[in-house]
């Protein structure tokens, strides 16, 4: 994937586009998300991941809720080849609304869900909520027969001629026992 700009930051002024509490406002829009080492998401510009959320203003802070649909590029566990994995989520969350001057060093506050003078980054909220709709084992397809653990060809493209009867050394006398009961 050629290098691009990524979006660092979806901020929303929260105090001017909403006066008071119960009032709402839409926020929508789009971006390429690529997964890089583990959870790290990379938000570039583009059309491909989608949200529509509302912005609700309540006592204290805010209410974001909304839908986030469309395709991730996730690496598969077994093949390590990049997919499309399907994202299509209910986003329900809030935000506690402070002034700057009110936090300190050490407060313990979770710093990426709070309404900081007025100001609402959204892209921690859309980064936790797609990482959590991803399943334990990202893996391209059940059918996935990974790589070769000895020479590393992905074996859904190709076969190779590797042994895969090397045992574990701890686990010989077990190979030789089960040997034995299948003989008699």
């Amino acid at each position: 994937m050629k290098e691009q700009e990524q979006i660092s930051e979806l901020k929303f002024d929260v105090a001017a586009a909403i006066l008071i509490a119960g009032n709402r406002k839409r926020f929508t829009g789009s971006a390429t998300v690529v997964v890089q080492e583990g959870y790290e998401l990379i938000f570039l510009p583009g059309d491909r991941v989608t949200w529509d959320l509302d912005v609700r203003r309540i006592t204290g802070g805010v209410e974001v809720s909304g839908k986030v649909s469309g395709p991730v590029i996730l690496e598969c566990a077994r093949c390590l080849e990049e997919f499309e994995y399907p994202v299509n989520l209910a986003l329900k969350e809030h935000a506690l609304w402070i002034s700057g001057e009110e936090t300190e060093p050490g407060d313990d506050y979770a710093e990426e869900y709070l309404v900081l003078d007025g100001i609402l980054d959204l892209l921690p909220v859309l980064r936790d909520a797609i990482c959590l709709s991803f399943p334990v084992k990202r893996v391209c397809s059940d059918e996935c027969r990974g790589i070769c653990p000895v020479c590393g060809v992905n074996l859904n493209l190709e076969q190779c001629g590797c042994s895969k009867q090397e045992v574990d050394e701890r686990l010989k006398p077990l190979l030789e026992l089960k040997r034995r009961m299948e003989e008699e």
